[in-house]
């Protein structure tokens, strides 16, 4: 999450970016180690090294602090692939999410988003959200193959990034494997079948 910039030799952000840095990297953690039944901004706070109110006064609710670190964090995890092919880009994609996924977070990242709307409705928005802006970062893979005629002028981004991305969770969820290159290739192959198929 580090991400501070540099404008005409002064760096911008100063302590209040580096306490909202710290805040987001302890929930992270702390979603890690404990799981989200079990979280709490005091515990969020500690970790961070700041005081409770300090937290309080950048999130209302823990449910939007989450979203925002977990917001952060993929940013860092999953780039925005474009190797110059549509084959090719959403393989690196969906290597690089199965990185994400196999991993401690990524695991409690998908059992909170399964439970989401049972736990609050809040919480149902917020992952939401949070799907909703990880689909936004990646539709440029789909407009690029359009530009490049790879794919269909009507072609729905999102459609067809969920085809794709449906199979790799559908693992996690059902089974607990986890998601291989194998997995990948072939919900690749799906989707862009469909896709040029007119299907999404």
């Amino acid at each position: 999450m580090r991400n501070r910039q540099v404008t005409r030799g002064v760096r911008t952000g100063g302590r209040s970016a580096r306490v909202r840095e710290a805040i987001l990297e302890a929930a992270v953690a702390e979603l890690t180690h404990a799981g989200y039944s079990a979280l709490s901004m005091e515990a969020i706070a500690a970790r961070a090294g700041v005081n409770k109110t300090t937290v309080y006064r950048r999130w209302a609710t823990l449910d939007d602090l989450l979203v925002d670190a977990l917001t952060e964090w993929s940013v860092e995890a999953v780039r925005v692939p474009d190797t110059g092919s549509i084959e090719t880009d959403l393989l690196a994609l969906g290597r690089d999410l199965a990185d994400l996924l196999n991993g401690g977070v990524g695991r409690q990242v998908t059992a909170m988003v399964l439970t989401a709307g049972l736990r609050s409705e809040r919480l149902g928005e917020a992952t939401r959200r949070y799907f909703d802006h990880q689909a936004a970062r990646a539709r440029p893979v789909v407009t690029r193959a359009i530009e490049r005629a790879e794919l269909p002028a009507d072609c729905d981004a999102g459609q067809l990034l969920s085809t794709f991305r449906a199979p790799l969770f559908y693992r996690l969820v059902t089974t607990g494997d986890p998601i291989d290159d194998e997995l990948i290739q072939r919900a690749a192959a799906v989707a862009l079948i469909a896709a040029r198929a007119g299907l999404v």
